[in-house]
């Protein structure tokens, strides 16, 4: 014979997303670049793309979130990337890399190149990782990371559109 639940025993163990014991991505604002549109993909909470493919390749920026250790910070982030990137490719190449301020925003910006998996096509990626603003306490922090991927040809004239829309970038 099934137990039978009063209202408040289950009540008492609801849980509700958003709340304090199970947060939500925090809200954010950007501005997309003009001439780019909004897309999904799985995985990420949404792409930036360019509305035609670019010499039989979608230029496209993935912006991704993951909750990581409040530990992490752009060292750890920058080097878990990488060997990310670096298990996908065999000629991954690092461009430069710096840290950057965006309002009050702190970004870590690294450039890479490889070739592409399908076709031995050369490509380009702009990563820019940063992390939201953290409260008292906790065990994880909000890990934000949008990587921009186009063929390396194409990287100088789609890098500032996608550096414009990091600049818009907001918490609120």
């Amino acid at each position: 014979m099934a137990e039978q639940l009063t209202p408040l025993a289950v009540t008492n163990r609801l849980v509700v997303q958003p709340s304090d014991m199970l947060t939500a991505v925090p809200p954010f604002v950007f501005a997309v670049p003009n001439g780019w549109t909004l897309d999904e993909a799985p995985g990420a909470l949404a792409v930036v793309r360019l509305p035609q493919e670019v010499d039989g390749f979608w230029v496209n920026a993935m912006l991704t979130h993951d909750k990581v250790a409040r530990s992490v910070d752009f060292k750890v982030a920058a080097q878990i990337t990488w060997a990310k990137l670096q298990r996908t490719t065999t000629d991954l190449t690092e461009r430069g890399e710096k840290l950057m301020r965006f309002g009050e925003l702190p970004v870590y910006i690294r450039g890479a190149e490889f070739t592409g998996p399908k076709g031995g096509r050369k490509l380009a990626q702009l990563q820019a990782l940063w992390f939201a603003p953290v409260t008292e306490g906790g065990k994880v922090v909000d890990f934000f990371q949008l990587v921009l991927t186009c063929p390396v040809e194409h990287m100088a004239a789609c890098t500032p559109p996608i550096m414009e829309m990091l600049s818009t970038f907001r918490f609120v």
